[in-house]
């Protein structure tokens, strides 16, 4: 028992001997002390240690609001914490913490927090595109995080990085305390073989407000495929081409390009075929179409093209008041046939296609916006020209007045308007369609005071009449006739203008003895207008409208149908 007696006795006097060791520490410290007198912190604010020493009770003190010290008051040995909130101010602002020891002097900590500096600072200063892609993903977003207002700089022309809002609208309403902002910039197809790089510089709206740093954007796009002169690069051009204009028609390239849809080829046997045309791009169609844009400049690199057609664009009533196709078909030499159809286009000029206009036979420029007819559509532009479509050129569907305040609703004009007499006058064409547009008025005469042809309008001579079987078939009084009348539209085998809103007691003399009238099946596409009213007020449609053919047919009697025995 005495051994364990003499261990719990020396367990006990330890204990108070630590007892005794912690009472003489606290005991020990006199007066007051702090371990820092100064503290400098950044714009955001933050947190700041300080070790207090006091043989007393003491008190902290602070005279500004945006800083806080906890705990703001204790005794002896503690570790306060300076919290210092960030700052709206642009300059730097002072605070003092003042410690209140019981019994002894005080002391102070002095605080200095520096503000924010003018800044605009980008999440990427570098961004790297596609040569190509989709309208709807050319494009990239930039974050933005300024103390300013600011604009972006970059040329108003050529450039090929753009931006909505050169000049955001940013709320300042934290003081110099910098906010975040999206940005959305645009970037065009670049269609060079060489990387091009563009800066775009962010700058101070305010001259006052001067940057730590110049700010600037470098946006890096990759360069084109490479469009060789040869078969492949008319594969090339055919891709992007498709690209750029939306098309939902895609091709397997792992195939041969003669097997893609909508494309033919050169072959040996084809007349008039050139060595160096063998095996390359004769034709292609672009269909089924999502663009607001010029048609691509690779369709021009398809150098030995014949027949193109462009054709079913989305939401061609969305479009803009003038829309073009540009200058992408300018270079091509071999172009005959061109099919513009519904996409939009407002007008096209001889310029546009100065490369094939003098050999073009084949001009479809149907179901677009045009308000009124091309002054180059003539037949010195075109003087091999022989089948031109301007049919259904109408903005909207419903329109049963031609009073309609809508603005662009067509393909508006008087029937005695210059250039559309123009086409009446072009001799080559052999069809000439105009059907479903907004054609009022009625139909030119050709015949002028005195009754007399107006200028640059011949009657049938009888060399016109002894070489055609149809009006040699005439009666002599026929005959007769027939030198006084406009030869208008001499070798139209198809003509149509229905669905207008024409009106007159009935048609003109140079129609209704014209030798194919019959076959221009004129009760569906010549009589027949659209229901509705004109300018005037006029109910559309001719009041002399015939009951049958007869009387061409008397007139004509070579032109009366006969029946084949099989």
């Amino acid at each position: 028992m005495k051994p364990l007696f003499k261990i719990y006795l020396c367990l006990f006097a330890s204990l108070c001997f630590i007892a005794a060791c912690d009472d003489s520490d606290e005991e020990g410290i006199s007066g007051f002390t702090i371990n820092a007198q100064e503290f400098t912190l950044g714009a955001t604010g933050g947190m700041e240690s300080v070790k207090v020493a006091s043989g007393t009770k003491w008190v902290a003190k602070v005279n500004q609001p945006w800083v806080k010290v906890m705990p703001a008051n204790g005794v002896g040995s503690t570790n306060c914490e300076i919290v210092v909130d960030s700052t709206l101010s642009n300059d730097v602002r002072h605070a003092v913490v003042t410690f209140v020891p019981e019994g002894q002097s005080k002391q102070e900590l002095k605080i200095h927090q520096t503000g924010y500096g003018k800044m605009i600072g980008l999440d990427k200063y570098e961004v790297e595109v596609a040569s190509m892609a989709n309208e709807d993903k050319r494009y990239f977003d930039i974050s933005v995080t300024t103390n300013v207002k600011f604009k972006v700089d970059y040329p108003l022309m050529g450039s090929w990085v753009t931006t909505s809002k050169r000049q955001p609208d940013i709320s300042l309403d934290y003081g110099a305390r910098p906010r975040t902002i999206k940005m959305r910039f645009k970037w065009d197809m670049n269609t060079d073989l060489k990387e091009r790089i563009a800066s775009i510089k962010f700058l101070p709206v305010n001259e006052e407000d001067e940057l730590e740093k110049e700010v600037a954007l470098t946006v890096k796009q990759e360069a084109s495929p490479e469009i060789t002169d040869d078969r492949r690069g008319d594969s090339i051009a055919i891709v992007i081409a498709s690209t750029k204009l939306r098309s939902m028609i895609s091709w397997d390239t792992s195939e041969r390009l003669d097997y893609w849809t909508g494309i033919t080829v050169w072959e040996r046997t084809d007349k008039g075929v050139t060595p160096e045309q063998i095996g390359r791009v004769r034709s292609v169609e672009f269909k089924m179409l999502n663009t607001k844009e010029e048609l691509p400049a690779e369709i021009g690199k398809i150098k030995y093209l014949e027949t193109l057609v462009v054709a079913s664009n989305t939401n061609t009533t969305l479009l803009p008041t003038t829309y073009r196709i540009g200058n992408a078909l300018k270079g091509l030499q071999h172009l005959k046939n061109l099919t513009i159809s519904a996409m939009g286009i407002t007008t096209i000029s001889k310029s546009e296609l100065e490369g094939s206009c003098q050999i073009l036979t084949k001009l479809d420029l149907s179901s677009n916006n045009f308000t009124a007819i091309p002054s180059d559509l003539q037949s010195r532009n075109f003087p091999e020209l022989t089948h031109l479509s301007l049919t259904g050129n109408r903005r909207y569907s419903s329109i049963t007045d031609l009073n309609d305040t809508r603005e662009n609703l067509g393909l508006k004009f008087d029937a005695n308007n210059y250039n559309f007499k123009n086409l009446l006058k072009w001799e080559k064409l052999k069809s000439l369609s105009l059907s479903y547009n907004l054609i009022y008025g009625e139909l030119p005469t050709f015949i002028g005071y005195g009754g007399r042809l107006e200028s640059g309008v011949h009657a049938y001579t009888d060399g016109d009449i002894q070489s055609n079987d149809t009006l040699n078939s005439a009666s002599d009084e026929v005959k007769e006739k027939l030198k006084t009348i406009p030869r208008i539209l001499p070798n139209a085998e198809r003509f149509t203008i229905n669905l207008n809103f024409l009106t007159g007691d009935d048609l003109p003399e140079w129609l209704l003895y014209h030798p194919r009238f019959a076959r221009f099946d004129p009760f569906s596409l010549i009589y027949t207008q659209d229901s509705g009213k004109d300018m005037n007020g006029n109910v559309p449609g001719f009041k002399n409208e015939p009951s049958n053919l007869e009387w061409f047919y008397e007139r004509y009697p070579k032109a009366r149908p006969t029946l084949t025995e099989y």
